[in-house]
């Protein structure tokens, strides 16, 4: 640590995910183990690091062993001190043997144990995305304000290790859906779209470089090095994937249901494109790229992987979970990989109480 800032070293940056896949059916006939999380309050992402399960929970980082699903340990609480979370942690990236944990204008620093370490400060708001070290700079993806007031999509951004910007590159990321009005706020009269699948777009850094898929652009992964500069796109033709009527149909269906129906869902039309995204999800570990697209065969969901220059080793139906295709940089939250195992989370309302599933 120095100067209250976090140490971290230039190797590979994991966003919680040990790709190891084959063409094969891996995870066909194995017996799915599912572990009682009674510690978990709220999650909104899982990490797995080193045989560690962490949770980013509502007011903390929530540690189980893998293997046998035991609780480990809590990481920070509520504060404002070192080590605390304002509002609760945001989002967690595993930066070679640190935890690096999205604050509301920070990022805290830890070690797989859970010892604070230091801090990172924003340069700028960062409002979704990780600000992340890359060799000796940073990348992040900030959030701004057009020239009349209006919220720009994230833009790249690359900062010194002083954090001062260096470069502006790759552009802006799809825009995420507007958020809802206040409760309370008065409806505008008429219908109003809402567009219920959108466009994938994220990021995350391995080694010296950084990767950043966009679907509108396709099967697409730009890869960059330290400093913006492109170095070579990866690009597949996949089959489109066409959206069918009944993919409407039960949502409204869900609406209707819903307590929320004549506040929040009786005004919009929804709207959707012809065909889903090509791509809308991807992580990266141990030399592979793991891509999820909207390809689906007995309820399973297609995973892609690839060698860090674009080669597909293999690709398979093994999936579980229904994507978000609404916030589809949201999919990549509720599930990891460890080995051939794929893990997530779920809440049993039977039990109420949230679960770990292992298969």
């Amino acid at each position: 640590m120095n100067n209250g800032r976090c140490s971290i070293p230039t190797v590979a940056i994991l966003l919680g995910i040990l790709c190891i896949f084959s063409s094969g059916s891996a995870y066909s006939g194995q017996t799915e183990r599912i572990i009682a999380l009674p510690e978990i309050e709220s999650p909104r992402q899982i990490v797995i690091e080193k045989g560690r399960v962490y949770f980013v929970d509502r007011r903390d980082v929530v540690v189980y062993n893998l293997s046998d699903g035991r609780f480990l340990k809590k990481i920070g609480k509520l504060g404002q001190g070192p080590g605390e979370f304002s509002r609760g942690p945001r989002r967690l990236s595993v930066v070679g043997d640190r935890l690096i944990v999205k604050d509301v204008l920070s990022f805290e620093c830890f070690s797989l144990e859970g010892i604070h370490t230091g801090w990172i400060k924003e340069p700028v708001s960062i409002a979704f995305y990780p600000f992340l070290p890359v060799g000796s700079n940073f990348v992040g993806f900030p959030m701004l304000r057009n020239d009349d007031g209006s919220l720009a999509g994230p833009s790249g951004r690359i900062y010194d290790s002083n954090l001062k910007l260096k470069r502006k590159f790759f552009g802006e990321l799809p825009a995420f859906p507007p958020a809802p009005p206040p409760p309370g706020r008065a409806k505008s009269r008429g219908r109003s779209d809402k567009l219920l699948i959108r466009d994938y777009g994220d990021y995350t850094v391995y080694g010296d470089r950084i990767y950043i898929a966009d679907s509108r652009r396709g099967f697409s992964i730009s890869v960059f090095d330290e400093n913006g500069i492109l170095l070579h796109e990866i690009k597949h033709p996949v089959d489109k994937v066409k959206v069918p009527k009944s993919f409407v149909d039960e949502i409204v269906k869900e609406w209707k249901a819903s307590k929320d129906w004549q506040t929040n869902y009786s005004h919009v039309n929804p709207v959707v494109p012809e065909y889903f995204p090509a791509l809308i999800d991807f992580k990266i570990d141990r030399g592979r790229i793991c891509a999820l697209t909207a390809a689906k065969k007995d309820d399973l969901y297609e995973i892609i992987v690839m060698d860090l220059e674009g080669k597909i080793q293999g690709r398979a139906f093994r999936f579980p979970l229904q994507p978000n295709f609404e916030i589809p940089s949201f999919n990549g939250f509720k599930y990891d990989i460890e080995g051939n195992k794929l893990v997530w989370f779920d809440y049993n309302e039977d039990k109420e109480t949230y679960e770990l599933h292992i298969r």
